[in-house]
């Protein structure tokens, strides 16, 4: 009963993990949390690796 729980709670984790750095990279937080709920913990270096699609922020504010 006990590995069931540790690899539940790894699933959990990874699931909100994934979903929050695919938010902050600008990425889909729905599909993102689907992924990690099917491969699990390797969502999160999968995320790592692609690239993120929103513009660098090098601090400068634009002007209209």
């Amino acid at each position: 009963m006990g590995t069931a729980a540790i690899f539940i709670a790894v699933a959990a984790i990874s699931i909100v993990v994934a979903a929050e750095l695919a938010k902050r990279q600008g990425r889909s937080l729905k599909a993102w949390a689907c992924t990690a709920a099917i491969i699990g913990p390797l969502a999160i270096p999968l995320l790592f690796l692609l690239p993120s699609t929103q513009a660098p922020d090098n601090g400068h504010a634009k002007r209209a």
